[in-house]
């Protein structure tokens, strides 16, 4: 018995039909628990929800609410699994994924991370000070990203030679020591390559499905907006790497040791390779998200999906 809440439709359609699975799909269900049990709300009836060996599925719910750290207690005592990918999401919260990630690979900051200023309880009244010691260690340009933020919509360019910029940067920074206001301050690199890596990592066995490259339009000045929000304020293609490709290989060894710092078992790592040969990390996207293309990077999404499913209905 399996229950499935939001789902890469189509794919999971074809996996259950093709495993001959009998499926109960919950879409915008009301759900609660009391006590030991879960009940759902039906046509205006209270209705107590069987759960003995019960499956549950979901891809893009965060699983952040303390109800599915109750819920999966009271699943595994029934015999049943709550199975989503990078379950870790019930405490490490957000989709594009960077503070959680940047923890796991500080023991390699040299090799993968960079330079990076992480602040927590500047005082309004030195930020003029902390902003002068930012500009000497990293230099005049810098980016601010913000966590958890869809497709860069917390990703902050400074030029802090501009007039203003003081002012702005301090804004950016407000209530930086709060949970989900958090500042990371890092160079901003001149890019030679970025890597969108889909991977899967269960147990000892790491692999990468497929390799996109983004490459950002030069039409807009970055310093002169206020955030970078991709298809909003700049415009951005995504390239196939091919599998046989020198690329695809160095972002698959590449991908391959990141991971074993990190505890994701899916999603796409995304980090760059600098102009001057640099390795910087961006992020995580740990709810998976596909950007297919035609012909043979088709077949690997769709085995990267095989992956996935595999495991959650192991």
């Amino acid at each position: 018995k399996s229950r499935i809440a939001r789902a890469e439709t189509l794919l999971v359609l074809d996996y259950i039909k093709d495993n001959d699975i009998k499926p109960e799909f919950w879409y915008n269900t009301s759900l609660f628990i009391h006590n030991d049990d879960l009940y759902n709300i039906i046509g205006g009836e209270v209705i107590k929800v069987e759960l003995d060996s019960t499956l549950f599925l979901t891809f893009r719910e965060a699983l952040s609410h303390p109800f599915f750290g109750i819920f999966e207690q009271i699943l595994n005592a029934k015999g049943g699994k709550l199975a989503k990918p990078n379950k870790q999401t019930m405490d490490n919260t957000g989709c594009m994924n960077k503070f959680y990630a940047l923890r796991e690979l500080f023991a390699s900051r040299d090799e993968f991370v960079g330079d990076f200023i992480l602040p927590y309880s500047i005082k309004q009244n030195e930020m003029p000070v902390f902003l002068d010691y930012v500009r000497k260690t990293m230099g005049d340009k810098v980016v601010f990203k913000k966590d958890c933020i869809q497709e860069g919509k917390g990703v902050m360019f400074k030029d802090l030679t501009r007039e203003n910029s003081y002012t702005e940067s301090t804004k950016i920074m407000e209530n930086h020591k709060h949970r989900g206001y958090e500042v990371l301050i890092a160079p901003a690199y001149e890019i030679d390559r970025e890597y969108r890596c889909y991977f899967t990592h269960n147990d000892d066995d790491k692999k990468v499905f497929s390799i996109k490259q983004r490459v950002n339009s030069k039409d807009i000045d970055v310093f002169a907006q206020d955030n970078i929000q991709i298809y909003k304020n700049i415009s951005v293609k995504w390239h196939e790497v091919k599998r046989d490709s020198d690329v695809f290989r160095f972002g698959e060894t590449l991908t391959k040791k990141m991971l074993d710092f990190m505890s994701y078992d899916t999603g796409t790592l995304e980090f760059a390779r600098t102009k001057d040969d640099k390795i910087v990390f961006f992020e995580v996207n740990q709810m998976v998200g596909p950007l297919p293309f035609a012909g043979d990077d088709t077949v690997q999404i769709n085995e990267y999906y095989q992956s996935i499913l595999d495991k959650m209905f192991s």
